[in-house]
């Protein structure tokens, strides 16, 4: 699969952002969300590298505060029918309750998406790969689909601020 995802650049100063916006208040602190791949499986983190055999494919802003009413948590949880498949979403409870499995693993609080979109916010996507079991994270909607690839676009997990993209 050939694709990255686009990192968004924020730069001080750059104007009023999403939240300033909608809220009147400074711009929310972010931090670096990271997907990595190791040639068959992906992984998505705010928090340290899986390991050697993964690289970088690219960074998207994420929120480390909560704003009441316009931000939700987003949790990176690992499903448990499925080896080394990592995954996030909005559900701390990691979407057991959903798919009845209850094997699913929670791993991290990962940090906050918009949810809504806002003026300087861009969606983020969850998607997955079914012939790898292997979920990732793109700012593209279609999941960075090529004729060869069978990518399937799940849903939008939230929105970051895109200042300066």
């Amino acid at each position: 699969m050939i694709g990255i995802l686009a990192a968004a650049v924020v730069t001080a100063g750059s104007g009023i952002s999403a939240a300033q916006a909608e809220t009147g208040r400074p711009a929310a602190p972010t931090k670096p969300l990271v997907r990595y791949f190791d040639g068959l499986k992906h992984y998505v983190t705010s928090g340290g590298s899986p390991g050697a055999a993964y690289r970088e494919e690219g960074r998207t802003p994420i929120l480390t505060t909560k704003t009441l009413g316009l931000t939700k948590a987003i949790y990176g949880c690992r499903a448990g029918n499925t080896e080394r498949d990592q995954f996030l979403t909005g559900d701390a409870g990691c979407e057991n309750s959903v798919h009845d499995t209850g094997n699913n693993t929670f791993l991290r609080q990962e940090g906050y998406l918009y949810t809504r979109q806002l003026p300087g916010t861009k969606p983020l996507y969850r998607c997955y790969v079914p012939h790898t079991k292997s979920h990732f994270v793109s700012v593209r909607g279609d999941c960075e689909r090529t004729p060869t690839s069978n990518v399937v676009a799940e849903h939008i997990l939230g929105y970051f601020p895109a200042a300066g993209r």
